[in-house]
């Protein structure tokens, strides 16, 4: 129990639904889907949709989206992967940033179709009950009537106004006021608006084919762009089967590659063969070890995971637990050398834990990437298009490398948790390559320690990236210690990701669900 002398959130229990997210309004959302008889796989569809509009730095249907879904508690989940591809003509030399060994941030090349739209019809169409009329809804009204922008929302939008600021679609859609939003002020986005009724009224195909894919693919070309309307027509999500490591008495569950969940596996048995779970998380060695761990996972990580359309990708050794256990082996008391990240920046992504009165839980997640993704904003549709594509290896004869029709390196990953044969938890947590540390953390800390998920996802954080441990104001009282075991410190510009769970309790019936400070989020369950 928390103390209550001291700032912070408790967890919400309830015993009939429960929804987890970055925003208030898609948390809201959920809830009051499921208050109507919708199910679980409705209320994350709505809320992801919701989040679409109201947290637009972080999703929006020019992005991608995954999903985790356990029908009625039941393991293994069903999977699914909702990321797009680049075009077919797309030049497989010439388009990145040699300086950069990838390619930048707002470059049109780093467009891939995106698979968001297709993901939510799908799913719904397949494990809802309710229209997608009814589920987009709610995202028409706030995208057509406005809605208030919350304090971390207003924050992100900040920290990228001169990339808002480059383009005039940009600047009239999101810069409106000649300035970013404060936080309470009104946004409304009436062209997203009318793309979000059109597919409302004649499905997915409204926005893959079409006057809207020809608007969007036209947009692209205009900067520079080799996207055409049949790379969009031609866009196919895929149901993908999860892949599950044991930890202690529990099992985790990922999606496979192209995204980096087996990521999170690896260091899961990395720190299980280091008894990680016995550290003291406010301790130097805690983060030493976890450190480590990134090190090793994300090493693997940025030589193995790519598309496996375009080539085998071998996860065997990312669950070995005999491999790592030589790699535990090898971490002594100081840093051993620093790592690197495939992916540039540090991310930004929207999130959705749901579950209803039958079990049924969802795990989503979906994502822009940076912030308001390339920065490219087509007028025509209000779509707001990521730039997925920077996940892509420059280097010839990588397994990642750049290539038409291929889809790169994805940092988004819902997790679940799975006890006995039956689900535990759904859990996610934002903020590009932090998020297999994130989720090792939130792991180690309802399983080892027994924390409730509030509690676990309150604890600070460090952030291993790049050489340098990057650590949140509570931790900075370690800076000596982890400079003495040879780690190169620097205090976290922002706060350190974001996270959102509900945990089950089968025996109690009682859902639990916990949200992150660090976003604008809540949990509510009833």
């Amino acid at each position: 129990m928390r103390d209550f002398f001291r700032p912070g959130r408790s967890p919400v229990s309830g015993l009939d639904c429960a929804a987890a997210s970055s925003h208030p309004l898609a948390t809201s959302a959920a809830i009051t889907t499921m208050a109507r008889g919708g199910n679980a796989i409705d209320a994350a569809v709505t809320a992801t949709a919701v989040l679409c509009v109201v947290e637009p730095q972080s999703t929006g249907i020019g992005g991608d989206c995954f999903a985790l879904i356990s029908r009625n508690g039941n393991v293994p989940p069903i999977g699914y992967n909702g990321s797009g591809r680049t075009p077919m003509a797309m030049p497989p030399e010439g388009v990145g940033d040699p300086a950069l060994g990838r390619l930048a941030e707002t470059s049109v090349h780093a467009v891939t179709v995106p698979g968001l739209v297709e993901a939510l019809a799908r799913l719904l169409g397949d494990h809802g009950t309710i229209s997608l009329a009814e589920a987009l809804a709610p995202a028409i009204r706030y995208a057509a009537e406005g809605f208030a922008v919350h304090q971390k929302v207003a924050a992100e939008w900040a920290t990228v106004e001169a990339k808002l600021a480059a383009t005039e679609e940009a600047r009239a859609m999101l810069l409106p006021r000649g300035r970013v939003p404060r936080p309470g002020e009104v946004m409304r986005f009436p062209a997203l608006a009318a793309t979000l009724a059109r597919i409302s009224e004649a499905g997915p195909q409204a926005f893959y084919a079409g006057t809207i894919a020809e608007a969007m693919a036209a947009c692209l070309r205009g900067h520079g762009g080799h996207h055409a309307a049949d790379d969009f027509a031609r866009h196919r999500g895929s149901y993908v089967e999860p892949v599950g490591l044991r930890y202690r008495d529990v099992n985790v569950w990922e999606i496979p590659p192209n995204g980096q969940g087996v990521t999170t596996l690896l260091m899961l048995a990395i720190l299980e063969a280091l008894d990680f779970g016995c550290e003291d998380p406010t301790s130097a060695r805690y983060h030493h070890l976890l450190a480590e761990a990134t090190r090793l996972a994300f090493d693997r990580r940025n030589r193995v995971i790519a598309d496996p359309e375009h080539g085998p990708v071998d996860v065997t050794p990312f669950l070995d637990k005999a491999h790592a256990r030589a790699l535990a082996a090898g971490i002594g008391e100081r840093q051993a050398r620093p790592a690197r990240s495939a992916a540039p920046g540090s991310g930004d992504t929207a999130y959705v834990a749901v579950v209803d009165g039958k079990r049924n839980a969802v795990s989503m997640i979906s994502s822009l990437f940076e912030n308001f993704g390339s920065g490219i904003v087509d007028a025509a549709t209000g779509v707001v298009f990521h730039n997925r594509g920077t996940g892509f290896s420059l280097e010839p004869g990588h397994p990642n490398v750049l290539a038409p029709g291929k889809r790169p390196l994805h940092t988004i990953i819902p997790g679940m948790i799975s006890r006995a044969g039956r689900v535990v938890a759904a859990f996610g947590v934002t903020g590009g390559p932090f998020q297999p540390i994130g989720q090792s953390r939130i792991v180690s800390a309802l399983v080892d320690r027994g924390l409730d998920i509030q509690a676990a996802i309150d604890e600070p954080r460090s952030f291993h990236r790049d050489g340098t441990l990057l650590l949140e104001p509570a931790l900075a009282g370690l800076a000596d210690e982890l400079a003495a075991a040879g780690h190169m410190t620097a205090p976290a510009d922002q706060a350190v990701g974001g996270a959102h769970g509900i945990t089950i309790d089968w025996d109690s019936g009682v859902l639990t669900g916990g949200s992150d400070a660090r976003k604008d989020g809540c949990a509510m369950a009833v």
